[in-house]
C-alpha cells in the first residue's frame, strides 16, 4: 500500500489517485474503504470487548467443568469446545482469502490509471473518456444506451489495434499528414517504396501531387529515397525501353529530383500476387500499405509500427526487386539505341 500513499504524498486528496481531478469511480472508493477499515483492523483483537467477554465466559464455563463434571464430561466438553475452535479457524481462513481476492480485483482495476499516470497527454484523454462514461451512465434511454455500446465497441477496437501498433485510415486522404510527418522525422535515414501504377492517373490528383513534393522535399533534405514503379502492359509494352509517354513524364520528375527508381513489369510477377501492392517503408520504424480504386484514390491506409511487419515488408520489396531494372539504366539503353 506504500506505492498508493507515494501518490497521496505528491498532493492527491485521495490516496491513489495520480492526480486530484481523477474521478471517484468504484475501485477507489472501494480502496479508500479497504484502507480505512485497515487502519481501524490494526488495534490488537486482545482489547476487544467482545473476545474479551467471550473469552472469560468460555473460561468460567471450563473451570466449572473440570470442578463439577466428571472426567468424561470433561473430555467431551474440551472435545467439543476444539471443534469449535477449528471451525472458527476455518471460516477466519476463508474470509482472508475472500477479502483478498477482493483486495486483488480492486487493484487490478486500478493498474490502468496508475500506469498513465507519467502518461500526461494519455492519461488526460483517459480522463476525458472515464467523464464520458459517467455521464453516458446517467442516459436512461435503451436506444441511445444500445447505439452508444455498438460505437464504444468499434472506439475499443481501434484503441487496441492502435496499442497494437496498427493505425487505419479509412476512405480519407489524411493519412498524408502522417505520411509527410513520419519522412520529416530526423531518424529516418532511407524510405523505400512499392507502387502499383495501375492507370495514368496515378497520384495525379492534388493530394497525389502533395505527395510527391513532400517526396522532392525529402530527398533534397538528403533522405535516400527508393521507390519500384510496377507498370502494366498499357503503359510500358513489352520490347520497349521507356514507359509511354502518359508516365514517363511523371517517371523522368522523380528521377530529376533524386529518387532511385527500378521499373518492374506487371506481366513478369503475374505468377507472385503478394508483390503486387502499394507499399511504403520508413527506415526501420513503420511500414505502410495503401489500398486504391480502380481510379487511383484511396480507399485505405494502414500504417504499422511493429518489428515483424516491418520485417515482412523489406522481405516483400527485396523479392520485387529481383524482377526490376533501374530507370537509369533504361534511360542509358533508350539513348544508345538512339
Amino acid at each position: 500500500m506504500a506505492a498508493f500513499e507515494a501518490f497521496g504524498d505528491s498532493g492527491a486528496k485521495t490516496i491513489g489517485f495520480p492526480r486530484p481531478d481523477l474521478p471517484l469511480t468504484p475501485p477507489y472508493r472501494s480502496l479508500r474503504r479497504m484502507l480505512r477499515d485497515s487502519r481501524q483492523q490494526r488495534r490488537s483483537v486482545l482489547l476487544n470487548f467482545k473476545f474479551l467477554g467471550t473469552a472469560m465466559l468460555g473460561s468460567l464455563a471450563m473451570a466449572l467443568v473440570c470442578a463439577l463434571a466428571p472426567i468424561s464430561a470433561q473430555i467431551a466438553v474440551l472435545g467439543a469446545f476444539i471443534s469449535i475452535l477449528g471451525g472458527l479457524f476455518v471460516s477466519y481462513m476463508e474470509q482472508e482469502a475472500e477479502r483478498d481476492q477482493q483486495r486483488n480485483e480492486t487493484l487490478e482495476k486500478l493498474a490502468i490509471p496508475l500506469a498513465l499516470a507519467s502518461e500526461h497527454d494519455l492519461y488526460e484523454q483517459y480522463l476525458a473518456i472515464c467523464h464520458g462514461l459517467t455521464q453516458l451512465a446517467q442516459q436512461t434511454d435503451l436506444i441511445l444506451r444500445d447505439i452508444a455500446l455498438l460505437k464504444l465497441a468499434s472506439v475499443a477496437g481501434q484503441i487496441e489495434s492502435l496499442a497494437g501498433g496498427s493505425v487505419v485510415f479509412a476512405g480519407t486522404e489524411t493519412w498524408r499528414t502522417v505520411y509527410e510527418k513520419i519522412l520529416r522525422s530526423p531518424d529516418i535515414k532511407g524510405y523505400r517504396s512499392i507502387a502499383w501504377v495501375r492507370c495514368k492517373d496515378y497520384w495525379q490528383d492534388a493530394p497525389g501531387r502533395q505527395s510527391m513534393q513532400i517526396n522532392f522535399d525529402a530527398a533534397h533534405r538528403g533522405l535516400h529515397i527508393e521507390r519500384i514503379l510496377i507498370l502494366p502492359h498499357d503503359l510500358w509494352p513489352k520490347g520497349r525501353h521507356l514507359p509511354t509517354e502518359e508516365i514517363l513524364p511523371w517517371v523522368q520528375e522523380q528521377h530529376d529530383h533524386g529518387i532511385w527508381l527500378l521499373l518492374v513489369r506487371e506481366a513478369d510477377i503475374s505468377s507472385e500476387i503478394d508483390l503486387l501492392v502499394d507499399l511504403g517503408i520508413y527506415g526501420d520504424r513503420a511500414m505502410g500499405v495503401q489500398e486504391l480504386d480502380e481510379r487511383a484514390r484511396t480507399l485505405r491506409f494502414v500504417l504499422q509500427f511493429d518489428s515483424q511487419s516491418i520485417r515482412l515488408a523489406k522481405d516483400r520489396w527485396e523479392r520485387l526487386a529481383v524482377y526490376a531494372t533501374s530507370f537509369r539504366r533504361l534511360l542509358d539503353q533508350s539513348a544508345a539505341n538512339g
